[in-house]
């Protein structure tokens, strides 16, 4: 269960990182925009999510067999 509550964390966090990749959040930081660093989040929060997804899914299917 904790499995899926990381994956849906993680998948929240990707939309926070997106919003901010398109300049909806967060305040340039001196001359420089944010934009890039939410695109990062956005990318490694949704590979997070897609592995404890993943895993989340092998530990069901594990059980059931």
């Amino acid at each position: 269960m904790a499995v899926l509550i990381f994956a849906l964390l993680f998948a929240a966090l990707g939309v926070v990182g997106a919003l901010v990749g398109l300049g909806e959040l967060g305040h340039p930081i001196g001359a420089h925009g944010v934009q890039s660093y939410g695109w990062g989040l956005t990318v490694n929060a949704i590979a997070l999510a897609v592995y404890f997804l993943f895993v989340w899914t092998r530990r069901f299917h594990d059980r059931r067999t």
